[in-house]
């Protein structure tokens, strides 16, 4: 009778620090349980390696533990719902982009930890123990995170944005659209990227229509630096967007100085901005009296759009196109 007393007071002072089934426990185990029966995985994406040669990774899962690149990545991943799987994201917080996500994406913003100004290095990713990583090509070499396959044998997935970096010769709409749908498929939101798509491709459907049979005309997407004019041509998405409305796209060169612009005299000039200072250094580069020959400018017809419309545009793909168009045709 005694040692029946003794294990019974034994157990009543155990009793605090045995483990419960709370409904806590019973979520978050069901929750992973479903994700690991879910019909939509494994899933097998293809993508490209950092040298910039197709691969196909296979996803078991959503992604969990997510480092991402650059703030069209993270917009779309924050519009996805992602913003508490984030564990590391890596994009300038000086400029309008990164004040504009904090706006328009208030609460999943919040859930982001941490935002790290421009780069993160391999050790330190490694520290943040993802299970993937979306970045651009440029990201994957051994100043940053390293190699693809560094990654992929340790079991961590990797996706490089295919419109980034000139990892196709020639990137288009439909291009910009995979990296689109593929976000819907890794994280099983088709139906908000499909949705998208819809609107996407109806409005070019429209637009392409419209304007068939019109002159074509003469266009420059440019960036404008303090020692040189970064020149988008048309093997980039926005050199797409341009031609699908009408326009073209005459220089072929990286980068072009201020005598090859003036010698080309576009008739509509898009100048693409990172952030107030630049938008505010481009304004007055073209104010200059040397340019004052430009039919662009006699006409009033440069136009200042945010980066994130033209390159990479992800989820801005629309609104890339769309003042595109209004550039393009401001009386319609």
């Amino acid at each position: 009778m005694k040692i029946l007393l003794a294990f019974l007071f034994l157990f009543i002072l155990l009793l605090p620090f045995l483990p419960r089934n709370s409904e806590e426990d019973i979520s978050v185990y069901r929750e992973g349980a479903t994700a690991e029966q879910s019909t939509h995985y494994p899933l097998v994406i293809d993508t490209y390696d950092a040298n910039g040669t197709p691969v196909q990774t296979t996803f078991q899962r959503a992604p969990q533990r997510i480092i991402v690149d650059e703030v069209n990545a993270l917009e779309t991943l924050l519009i996805l719902g992602q913003g508490e799987r984030i564990v590391g994201a890596a994009l300038s917080t000086s400029g309008v982009s990164y004040a504009r996500l904090q706006r328009e994406y208030p609460e999943e913003f919040a859930k982001v930890a941490p935002v790290i100004q421009n780069a993160i290095g391999r050790e330190q990713a490694v520290a943040l123990q993802p299970d993937f990583i979306l970045a651009w090509k440029a990201s994957f070499t051994p100043r940053w995170y390293g190699s693809t396959s560094w990654w992929q044998e340790r079991g961590v997935n990797t996706y490089v944005i295919a419109t980034a970096n000139h990892v196709l010769k020639d990137a288009t709409v439909e291009d910009e659209c995979r990296f689109i749908d593929d976000m819907g498929r890794i994280f099983d939101r088709k139906e908000q990227t499909d949705a998208l798509l819809r609107d996407i491709r109806a409005e070019l459907h429209v637009d392409e229509a419209t304007m068939r049979g019109r002159e074509q005309q003469t266009v420059l997407v440019v960036e404008v630096g303090e020692r040189d004019i970064l020149n988008y041509d048309e093997g980039w998405v926005v050199g797409d967007m341009v031609r699908r409305l009408g326009g073209r796209i005459p220089l072929t060169s990286k980068y072009i100085g201020e005598e090859e612009l003036i010698s080309c005299d576009p008739d509509v000039i898009f100048v693409a901005y990172n952030d107030a200072y630049g938008k505010q250094f481009a304004e007055n580069f073209f104010r200059a009296v040397r340019f004052n020959s430009l039919r662009a400018v006699q006409n009033n017809r440069i136009h200042f759009v945010p980066v994130e419309y033209v390159y990479t545009p992800a989820f801005k793909l629309l609104e890339g196109i769309r003042a595109i168009r209004r550039g393009l045709y401001p009386d319609e």
